[in-house]
């Protein structure tokens, strides 16, 4: 279990590219051991410079000296082509590993079911997606290589210590050992507190982008600034975890690093009496002094280290759930179709997997027709369009499309089979141009300009200060409702997908513009599978068939005809719209 778990940990931070990193590691070790060769020299210049002055019968010799200079001149040299190779491993290494798993996870966030969006909202995955990998980027390029690079430096000097004098090397390194547990209490405190820390830093980026996202309804209430609590809350439980979390870690490693000064303490002490008594020189001794220092600074860092991998681990975890989503499956080996009838046969649908939402739905789409959706608000329409879609699976039955199940397609080929307009309508911070040309990414300019007059949108666009290439506010918010609406009817001719799905597609639009958008949706059904979720009987009173929903369960169906003379449910919703219909203020 717990190599498994330390494969995945290794995974992740890698970008899944292990060998690629292990690459990366060993030169940057190779650059510690160049960028460490300075201190080395001077260490022996040092010994050249003493050397006459503990034994006067030597001399100064100039050669000894010019070689030194040779090397760090060598050094200088080699530094410069090693820390380039590696630099460039550590900013262009990491960078297209780190695009290629990001690219690689928003593969696997358009193949999890839509109930996976509905419990994690935006916050949690802009962290998820930017800090997160932005965290792994900054430690795991630290971490891992100097912890490395601080065990090795540590054996280094045990090993060449020991062949001098094994009770100096003891003093030293005795008190690594009792440092060692508070670096442990440090990381499993930092542990403790980090997943509250992460989970909170979430909330307030979910809390900054609802603030930001209805800032205008806050202000039309005036509930903007420090009256917003909850954005005022999460930035406060920010502040006192973020402490909380500097409080539990940095204490006790304050105390870890106290003790590696003692050791300091401890060297000269010991190096004192084995002076005295004639065990070591008073060269070595200075030496010894002199070496405490390089070895206790890296047990130093260490502790900070120990904090970074304690946040790594979190980040790890996190990404790692995220990969452990059960994905939509595709039945293999996936299949195509080219016909577009759709057949919803004894489905039965649950959000919570309790309470059904569809109750053994069962009907067909003849292709090339339309039909209708009604009933009351809660009935099912809008979650048999997101099934149609397979936004979610069902729990019981079966979709198909041109006969072929919805679970045997892939999601690219099933979604480039289906046109949506929707009643609530997202435009992407981007041109009008780009936000109309999702619907074809590969569509020409003139091909966008058509599908912008079919869809009566072409004139209002020209009128913009940048026509085509004006840029759109975030979610749409510079242009009204009829016109964002109208942008997405031009984006669904622009794919020109056999089914068409429309939900109440006119609701946002004024009467003039209203019959406008009717000869183009008009022209955007013509010859193509159509279903539409209608709140407006009045709008398919020409649809093929009518099916009437209610409670998850098809009450009635037929024409609008047929529907009214039944006297049933459809004839009640029509007569009560019809008495709406005549009410004045």
């Amino acid at each position: 279990m717990k190599h498994e778990r330390l494969k995945k940990w290794w995974d992740i931070i890698t970008y899944g590219e292990s060998r690629r990193y292990t690459r990366f590691l060993v030169w940057l070790l190779f650059d510690s051991f160049v960028a460490s060769i300075p201190s080395s020299v001077l260490m022996v210049a040092v010994y050249l410079l003493l050397a006459p002055v503990l034994d006067s019968t030597k001399a100064y010799a100039q050669k000894p000296f010019w070689i030194l200079v040779g090397i760090l001149l060598v050094q200088t040299a080699a530094y410069a082509l090693v820390r380039r190779k590696s630099y460039l491993d550590i900013c262009v290494g990491h960078v297209s590993a780190q695009q290629a798993e990001k690219l690689r996870l928003g593969d696997k966030l358009k193949s999890l079911p839509m109930g996976y969006f509905a419990t994690h909202d935006a916050g949690e995955l802009s962290t998820l997606m930017m800090r997160n990998y932005e965290e792994i980027e900054n430690l795991s390029s630290s971490v891992v290589a100097n912890a490395a690079v601080i065990l090795i430096r540590l054996l280094i000097a045990l090993i060449v210590l020991s062949l001098f004098n094994v009770k100096m090397t003891l003093a030293m390194f005795i008190v690594i050992p009792l440092a060692i547990p508070f670096a442990v209490i440090s990381y499993k405190r930092v542990a403790d507190t980090s997943a509250e820390l992460i989970a909170i830093q979430q909330q307030t980026a979910a809390n900054v982008i609802e603030y930001t996202g209805g800032i205008t309804t806050l202000q039309a209430y005036n509930r903007t600034g420090s009256t917003f609590a909850a954005l005022r809350d999460s930035f406060g439980k920010l502040r006192d975890d973020s402490k909380r979390q500097e409080k539990a870690g940095g204490a006790v490693s304050m105390y870890g690093r106290a003790i590696l000064f003692l050791g300091i303490s401890i060297v000269m002490g010991v190096g004192a009496v084995l002076l005295a008594n004639g065990e070591i020189t008073p060269f070595f001794y200075i030496m010894c002094l002199l070496a405490a220092l390089q070895v206790y600074e890296p047990i130093m860092q260490l502790f900070v280290l120990v904090i970074s991998m304690a946040r790594l681990n979190q980040c790890v975890e996190k990404l790692s759930a995220l990969k452990a989503e059960q994905e939509l499956a595709v039945t293999d080996p996936p299949k195509t179709t080219e016909h577009s009838d759709i057949v919803f046969q004894d489905v039965h649908f649950s959000y919570d997997d309790q309470d059904e939402v569809l109750k053994g739905i069962s009907f067909t789409i003849p292709e090339r027709k339309f039909v209708a959706l009604v009933g009351p608000s809660g009935s099912g329409k809008t979650t048999i369009a997101r099934l149609l879609a397979r936004f979610w699976d069902i729990q019981q039955g079966e979709i198909r499309i041109g006969g072929v199940p919805v679970t045997n397609m892939t999601q690219e080929h099933l979604l480039s089979k289906i046109s949506m307009v929707f009643q609530d309508v997202y435009l992407f911070r981007d041109t009008i141009e780009d936000n109309i040309r999702i619907g074809k990414p590969e569509a020409t300019h003139e091909e966008i300009v058509k599908a912008a007059k079919a869809a009566a949108c072409h004139e209002f666009i020209v009128s913009l200060p940048d026509g085509y290439q004006t840029m759109v506010g975030e979610g749409g918010s510079t242009l009204s409702g009829g016109e964002k609406q109208r942008i997405s009817i031009a984006r669904a001719i622009l794919s020109d997908a056999p089914i068409v799905f429309l939900d109440e597609a006119t609701a946002s639009l004024d009467p003039e513009n209203e019959v406008l958008i009717q000869h183009a949706i008009d022209e955007l059904v013509k010859n193509k599978t159509v279903l539409v979720i209608a709140h407006r009987l009045q709008s398919v009173m020409n649809a093929d068939e009518i099916i009437v929903l209610d409670h998850g369960r098809i009450a009635e169906e037929g024409t609008h005809a047929e529907l009214l003379a039944n006297g049933g449910k459809y004839a009640a919703l029509w007569q009560n719209q019809e008495t709406a219909g005549s009410w004045t203020l």
